[in-house]
């Protein structure tokens, strides 16, 4: 009898050994796996006020992100040379400090979990804008885009999914959209390949 209860004991020690070691380690996988996906969840606030509802960020945070945005949108935003095409293709328009027409940033993205990496980034980094692609008979009608012409999904979700790559700074724009309009980019976005470089983006639709 005694002996037997030592391998009973011995079988109760190793049972709990394994399901100690085995949790942290699934736990690592887990981790790995998240780590290594190219996507990555993002928010679209359309306002400072948006901002503090649906983010983590705070006030000043949201307000300092929305500014950047908006910079960016006149840096890297689609150009046109008249009015009447850039509403054909996003609704309203504005003239931009260079005298080019474009679409008015219908919001910006953030992430929807920030760790403090993340924090540091988005502190830093860009927030970039998207627009709202309204050419009726398009494919691509009322779906939101960045500036370099990647769809992110349909307009009026609180999240999206989306490839990291989204978040990436935006070639300068200085050209007006080329002949094909803003749409032609998004559907030649797919060829555009992980090895072309961002000026070769550009050139893409005349930046």
């Amino acid at each position: 009898m005694k002996r037997s209860k030592n391998i009973n004991l011995a079988r109760m020690r190793k049972g709990r050994g394994a399901s100690f070691v085995l949790r942290p380690l699934a736990m690592g996988i887990t981790v790995a796996l998240v780590g290594c996906s190219s996507d990555e969840e993002v928010k679209v606030v359309s306002s400072v006020e948006d901002c503090v509802n649906n983010t983590q960020l705070d006030e000043a945070q949201c307000e300092a992100a929305y500014q950047k945005a908006l910079a960016e949108a006149e840096r890297t935003g689609p150009k046109y040379a008249n009015l009447s095409q850039c509403e054909t293709e996003f609704g309203s328009c504005r003239e931009s400090s260079s005298g080019f027409w474009m679409p008015l940033m219908t919001g910006f993205m953030v992430a929807s979990i920030l760790n403090d990496n993340d924090r540091r980034y988005h502190s830093y980094g860009h927030y970039n804008p998207v627009y709202r692609y309204s050419a009726s008979g398009s494919r691509y009608y009322d779906r939101l885009m960045t500036a370099d012409g990647q769809v992110i999904g349909r307009y009026g979700k609180n999240s999206y999914t989306v490839d990291k790559t989204a978040m990436d700074p935006k070639p300068k724009v200085t050209k007006t959209v080329s002949r094909g309009g803003f749409g032609a980019v998004a559907s030649a976005k797919s060829n555009w390949g992980g090895g072309r470089s961002s000026s070769s983006r550009s050139r893409s639709w005349g930046g």
